[in-house]
């Protein structure tokens, strides 16, 4: 198959739709398809991923046809996934909170009870691949082995334009275990001045995931890393930083996909969250959710089993 991927990441949005396309696109890459990755961003992130076509949602123009499309946003507007869509035979759309009506064959979205939640009305002509089952877990985290270490691992995605990192570990600097902290950001990588905090500056793939194996307690964004920390069985302590991810928290809360969320917005969040920490460490919770991480495997199942009926016609 000819498969294209369209998403978006950069310091205002994230890494999340990044990474969880790429590992999506590596399933496709191991099964001998030929793949098009096409971002939208202010950052250049080949130092973790090659291959990358950069673009912009209000200048694109394709005008290659593809078998699959897959298309991961919460900027493009349904015309721009009718647009794409006429430029395959199957679209995809991954999906965080049913935020339009997408013009696609197959919507993807992976929170948990999501079948529950979202799409109600469901068309008869469309796949809707829903929940859990369908969480792309990137195969580093399978091939890795690390041990467990007592240390907070923090990661806040985008480049941390807030320079909430320097902020957290400040409520943290009270609590003697090591930090570990991913940062993107040169700026906030010069504020961040602790004995006990190790920073991972634009770390590699294997860096990254390796220090997430081995950590005992995790921060982290409302984002596509409390699934990959939820499948490692890491407590975790979540923020939001943008309006899908403050949507998201409470589900995310819900399902125990993580142990605590704090509101940045309310006064005094600092001393909570240093407060929340102390009982994880304290209690040893663990979030009960089982991901298997089979999700990329399921995905490309589904869409090869379309792709087949489709030929016989």
């Amino acid at each position: 198959m000819k498969v294209a991927f369209f998403t978006e990441a950069g310091s205002k949005r994230g890494m999340g739709h990044l990474v969880r396309c790429q590992t999506i696109t590596n399933e496709f890459i191991k099964n001998g398809n030929k793949v098009d990755f096409f971002l939208d961003s202010d950052i250049d992130y080949s130092y973790i991923y090659s291959d990358l076509h950069i673009f912009k949602w209000n200048n694109l123009l394709l005008e290659d046809f593809y078998d699959v499309i897959f298309i991961d946003s919460y900027e493009a507007d349904e015309k721009i996934y009718e647009s794409l869509a006429k430029c395959s035979k199957f679209s995809v759309a991954i999906d965080d909170y049913e935020r339009i009506n997408y013009p696609a064959k197959m919507i993807i979205n992976f929170a948990a009870k999501a079948d529950e939640i979202f799409f109600k009305k469901r068309e008869s002509e469309k796949e809707y691949l829903l929940g859990l089952d369908y969480i792309p877990i990137r195969d580093i985290f399978f091939n890795l082995e690390q041990k467990k270490e007592k240390k907070i691992f923090i990661m806040l995605g985008g480049s941390d334009t807030n320079n909430l990192s320097s902020t957290i570990l400040e409520s943290f600097k009270n609590i003697p275990i090591k930090k570990v902290v991913v940062v993107n950001n040169e700026n906030t990588k010069k504020l961040i001045d602790y004995k006990d905090v190790e920073v991972l500056f634009k770390p590699s793939e294997e860096k990254l995931v390796s220090h997430m194996i081995s950590s005992s307690y995790a921060i982290t964004t409302a984002s596509m890393s409390v699934y990959e920390l939820s499948f490692l069985q890491i407590p975790t302590i979540i923020i939001a930083v943008s309006k899908n991810q403050i949507i998201g928290a409470p589900q995310i809360i819900q399902n125990r996909l993580a142990e605590f969320y704090i509101d940045i917005t309310k006064s005094k969040w600092q001393k909570l969250l240093e407060e929340k920490m102390r009982i994880l460490i304290s209690n040893k919770e663990k979030s009960k959710v089982f991901i298997d991480g089979l999700g990329t495997k399921r995905i490309y199942k589904k869409i090869n089993e379309w792709i087949k009926k489709w030929k016989k016609f």
